[in-house]
C-alpha cells in the first residue's frame, strides 16, 4: 500500500515573504592570536582549519511534506557594507561561502560555494559611499523538498591536511618540522598586516562585516555561463614583507605527511564534494615552478602528471570517483591554492 499523498502538501513558496527571501549581516572569525607591528610582532595565528561554527542561516524552508517538493532556484548575493553602525571598522571583505542544505523525506545532503562579494568603488580596505557597492551573485539550481540556505565567513579557513589528527594546515606541518623558523599561519582574510600606502610603515587591515542575501524560486534554466567554485586554501602568507620577513617558499610534501602507494613526498588534501575540475594557482619569488600532482579515489592512486613551468596551469577535470589530490613541489611556493568548479 503506497504512502498517503491526499493530506495537505504546502509548496516551499507558499512559505512567509522573509522566508523565501532573507538577508543577515555576517561576522567574520577572531583569530586565536591577533597580529601586532613591530617591534611588538609575533608569527600570528590568523588560520585555522575549523570552520566558524553556527553559520548566518538566510533560508529556512521546508514543504507540507515530501511529495511537495520541487526543483529550486537559489540566488545568494554578497555586498560590501559602508562604513557606519554596520561596519565601524572597514577592512578586507570576505572570503564567503554559501551553504545550500537541500533534501526531501528526512534526508538532507549539502553544497558549498564561494559567494564572490560584488564591485565597489574606493580602496581594497574600504569601500567608498560616493558609489553603492553591488552584489555579487551566484545562482544554484537543486532538488529540494527542504531547503536551507547559509553562509559562513571563511577569512581564517585552511584546508585539513590528510593523515593528520588532530587535524592541522600545511602551514602547521611545516612549523612542526621547523620549530627553530616557524612561518605565520595565516588565514585567507583579515586581519593582516599590509603596507600602509599613505604613510610610513605598516597598518594591520581586520576583516568587515559584509551582507548576504538569498531568493528562493521555482524551476528556471540554469545559466549557461554559470561556474560555480570552492577554493582551498592551502598556504598563504601575510601580504607585505615586516620584519621578520614574511614566509620563504615551503617545499610541498618535504617532508610528507604519509607514503601512499609508493608515492613520496606528496602531501594530500580532499576535494570538496561535487568537484568536477580543478585548477592550481601557486606563486613562487623565484617564478614559475613545476610541481607534482596525483589523484586518488580513496583507495589507489589513480592519476600522476606535471604541471610544467608554465606561468598558468590549465585545469583538470576530474573524473570518476577521484577525491583526494596529492601535490608534491620541492621548489617551494610561497602561495597555494587549489581552486575546485562544482556542481550538480
Amino acid at each position: 500500500m503506497g504512502r498517503n499523498v491526499t493530506a495537505d502538501r504546502t509548496p516551499l513558496l507558499l512559505d512567509a515573504e522573509q522566508n523565501i527571501g532573507n538577508s543577515a549581516i555576517v561576522y567574520p572569525q577572531s583569530p586565536l592570536i591577533y597580529p601586532q607591528l613591530p617591534p611588538n610582532y609575533v608569527n600570528p595565528i590568523t588560520g585555522t582549519v575549523i570552520p566558524q561554527s553556527n553559520p548566518a542561516r538566510i533560508l529556512n524552508l521546508a514543504a507540507g511534506g515530501s511529495a511537495a517538493g520541487q526543483t529550486m532556484t537559489v540566488a545568494m548575493s554578497a555586498t560590501r557594507i559602508l562604513q557606519g553602525a554596520d561596519n565601524p571598522n572597514p577592512g578586507f571583505p570576505g572570503p564567503i561561502t554559501g551553504v545550500v542544505e537541500f533534501g526531501n523525506g528526512g534526508r538532507f545532503t549539502k553544497l558549498e560555494f564561494d559567494l564572490p562579494v560584488g564591485p565597489f568603488a574606493g580602496f581594497f580596505n574600504a569601500a567608498s559611499s560616493a558609489i553603492q557597492p553591488q552584489d555579487g551573485v551566484i545562482i544554484i539550481t537543486v532538488p529540494a523538498g527542504a531547503l536551507r540556505v547559509y553562509a559562513r565567513y571563511d577569512n581564517l579557513l585552511l584546508a585539513p591536511l590528510l593523515g593528520t589528527d588532530p587535524p592541522i594546515s600545511q602551514a602547521e606541518w611545516y612549523n612542526q618540522n621547523n620549530p627553530g623558523s616557524p612561518i605565520p599561519i595565516v588565514g585567507p582574510g583579515g586581519p593582516l598586516i599590509v603596507e600602509n600606502a599613505t604613510a610610513t610603515g605598516n597598518v594591520i587591515v581586520p576583516a568587515e562585516p559584509v551582507l548576504v542575501q538569498a531568493m528562493a524560486t521555482y524551476f528556471g534554466r540554469a545559466p549557461t555561463r554559470a561556474r560555480v567554485y570552492k577554493t582551498l586554501n592551502i598556504l598563504l602568507s601575510e601580504e607585505t614583507t615586516i620584519s621578520p620577513p614574511p614566509a620563504p617558499d615551503i617545499k610541498i610534501g618535504d617532508p610528507p605527511v604519509q607514503t601512499i602507494a609508493g608515492f613520496q613526498k606528496f602531501n594530500f588534501w580532499a576535494l570538496p564534494a561535487y568537484t568536477k575540475r580543478i585548477r592550481i594557482l601557486r606563486f613562487n619569488y623565484g617564478g614559475a615552478v613545476d610541481m607534482q600532482i596525483l589523484l586518488h579515489d580513496g583507495i589507489r592512486p589513480v592519476e600522476f602528471f606535471h604541471t610544467g613551468t608554465v606561468d598558468q596551469i590549465p585545469e583538470y577535470d576530474i573524473e570518476g570517483s577521484e577525491s583526494i589530490i596529492g601535490i608534491n613541489c620541492e621548489a617551494g611556493v610561497h602561495m597555494l591554492k587549489i581552486i575546485c568548479e562544482v556542481g550538480l
